[in-house]
């Protein structure tokens, strides 16, 4: 009898609406810095060299190959060189997936570059270290020391952008009612950089990201909505699908707490489009499964649940966020229990409890999963008291997340926000003024004190709160050029290829500029390779400016570049080419204090009915900028072929 009453307890406890939802991760951080910091020029053109060829690499294993031969050749070479040829290493390491490699050669980059002048790569070793203990262990006590390091050294440093950062990254480790204050202290400090110095989208949305996490991570769930919402909408005008998909993982958690079911569909479905539409994202099928099993369970539907639970383990492969793999086993022991079936519940149960990041995750949770094992043991007493240990623990969240400093915390930062925020729309940047209004605060407050004396009346209740991180979109990386953040010599061929076939299939116009900088060797050679840095990012820049949304633009080579224009005629493209030209001629660049005007050579070949490949016309293209050379450059010479 007391064995059937404490599965009807479970059962009862197991069906109330979900009240937390897994953070997100601490989200794509930047990883390519231009240049190195090094003690004399001929050690940074080394070190800009290896970066250079590594460009023109398709695949990371050729990459990491490639680094490690270097890497045997350099025992010569000066500690803090090798220390950064290391921190470039692990990067690959990290986007190959090889996580174990990577920490091990994070961890020499910093012991080698600790005892030299300071450095970017010290720093953002530490931060991305942080980041795969993360991954690894969901344990803030296991990565948040690291974040600690790197922000006393990004504030020596100086560098505005990483600090802010490091900023972002450090406050989810103060996600806790206790320090609640420490971490949207270190958000504004972040919010105030950001707007200052006029940041990046992705920065800007790595903040807000931030502070959607802690503020659910106290309770203030629909500001945490309000404002993983304003992140996507950054992430959507930079096209940053890894990190579009991750704030969609947060905003389902939320709007299933918040009830709003008709978000909760529109957010299933923009996922699902997602994992259709970017193959190269393996693991986004194994969260979409994830997040749909979550939602059907909220609403009550455990066996269609259940079958996306076990969908999301068929892939669990792809992922490398084991917290989640073991979470889908405790979700799955939950719902098998709600349709009676404690048998496979208890095995899933025992799975979830014997895993690598069982400490991680919520001690409600966890507790839950302990009263099933009792249960299934025929130790009814033993559940029943974890059962009611559940409830005395929710309490005390409760109580912890009405705490006033929580609130009086809140709104300040949201009046921090709300100024960051008018700013923006200044400079008509495209997202919405926040809410200054503290009433939903206050009507959240009310709900979770009127949800406290239903725990005490009932007794049978249970809110399940545990703490979920997801994940970033590192492999993003394996597409991107690290020093000009535009398409990298591997992607910008392959997106190529398949406008090259779209446009032969459907008989359409195709055109493709290739362009370099002129004398960029006596640029490097007068100024520097950190200006010569500058220069290639800029031409990156300059050339977004005359391109549409389906055009594609990559560097191919050291400053090299390759624009290919679906649907484009010849004389469209000679006249964007011409513009390109003549912006750059007629522009005086200022890099670090030094002003300097160059110019660039570009050629335009077009795709004609005896064109086979598209290697076939970026030959020709390529003969066009020889040609365009040899002419006396800073012009434009169109193929005919």
């Amino acid at each position: 009898m007391v064995k059937t009453k404490l599965m009807i307890l479970l059962v009862c406890a197991m069906s109330w609406p979900l009240m937390s939802w897994g953070a997100s991760d601490a989200n794509a951080n930047d990883t390519g810095m231009n240049g190195a910091n090094v003690s004399n020029n001929s050690d940074s053109a080394t070190i800009t060299d290896i970066k250079q060829q590594l460009a023109t690499l398709d695949l990371p294993q050729q990459r990491i190959d490639f680094l490690l031969q270097q890497l045997q050749q350099s025992a010569q070479w000066p500690i803090e060189q090798q220390g950064q040829l290391l921190h470039l290493l692990a990067i690959e390491q990290e986007v190959n997936s090889d996580l174990v490699a990577a920490i091990d050669s994070y961890t020499q980059a910093i012991n080698l570059l600790t005892p030299h002048p300071l450095s970017q790569e010290l720093v953002k070793s530490y931060l991305e270290r942080s980041f795969i203990l993360y991954l690894q262990t969901n344990d803030t006590q296991v990565y948040c020391p690291d974040r600690e390091v790197a922000i006393t050294l990004a504030r020596q440093l100086g560098n505005v952008d990483i600090l802010a950062e490091v900023l972002a990254q450090s406050a989810y480790c103060y996600n806790k009612p206790s320090d609640f204050g420490e971490g949207l202290k270190r958000l504004n400090e972040a919010l105030a950089l950001a707007q200052q110095h006029q940041l990046g989208l992705s920065r800007q949305a790595m903040i807000f990201n931030a502070t959607a996490a802690i503020y659910r991570d106290n309770g203030l769930n629909r500001k945490a909505y309000e404002y993983f919402n304003k992140a996507y909408g950054f992430w959507e005008q930079a096209q940053d699908k890894q990190d579009m998909f991750n704030m969609l993982h947060n905003m389902v958690g939320e709007s299933i707490k918040l009830a709003m079911w008709v978000e909760n569909k529109a957010h299933l479905a923009q996922m699902q489009q997602l994992v259709e539409q970017s193959p190269e994202f393996a693991d986004f099928d194994f969260f979409y499964q994830f997040n749909t099993g979550i939602s059907c369970w909220a609403q009550g539907l455990f066996q269609e649940g259940i079958d996306h639970f076990l969908r999301a383990l068929a892939v669990q492969d792809t992922t490398q966020e084991k917290y989640f793999v073991d979470a889908t086993h405790a979700w799955l022991a939950l719902s098998y229990f709600r349709q009676q079936q404690p048998n496979k519940a208890f095995k899933y149960a025992e799975i979830f409890s014997g895993s690598a990041t069982y400490d991680g995750h919520s001690n409600e949770l966890k507790l839950m999963i302990a009263a099933i094992i009792d249960y299934a043991k025929g130790s009814s007493n033993l559940g029943m008291n974890k059962l009611l240990d559940t409830i005395d623990l929710q309490k005390k969240n409760f109580a912890n997340i009405i705490n006033n400093d929580v609130v009086n915390s809140s709104l300040d930062h949201n009046l921090t926000v709300a100024e960051f925020n008018n700013r923006l729309l200044e400079k008509q940047l495209a997202i919405n003024k926040l809410n200054l209004e503290a009433e939903i605060d206050s009507q959240k407050i009310t709900n979770l004190s009127m949800a406290i004396a239903v725990l005490i009346a009932l007794v049978l209740l249970v809110v399940v709160i545990f703490l979920w991180q997801s994940r970033r979109q590192f492999k993003r990386r394996s597409q991107t050029d690290y020093l000009t953040g535009i398409a990298n010599r591997r992607h910008t061929f392959e997106q190529g290829k398949k406008r090259f076939y779209q446009a032969k299939k459907h008989n359409r116009s195709l055109a493709v500029i290739m362009f370099d900088i002129d004398n960029f060797k006596a640029i490097n050679d007068h100024y520097g390779h950190d200006i010569g840095d500058l220069a290639i990012k800029a031409c990156g820049r300059r050339a977004r400016n005359w391109l549409k949304k389906n055009d594609i633009l990559g560097r191919i080579g050291g400053e090299e570049f390759l624009i290919i224009l679906p649907d484009t005629e010849q004389a469209q493209a000679v006249e964007i080419a011409e513009r390109l030209r003549t912006s750059i001629e007629s522009n005086q660049f200022v890099f670090n204090d030094v002003k300097m005007n160059f110019t660039i050579s570009v050629s335009v070949a077009m795709l004609t009915p005896q064109t086979h490949e598209l290697v076939d016309i970026i030959k020709q293209a390529d003969l066009g900028l020889y040609q365009a050379k040899d002419n006396g450059r800073n012009q434009v010479v169109v193929v005919d072929h």
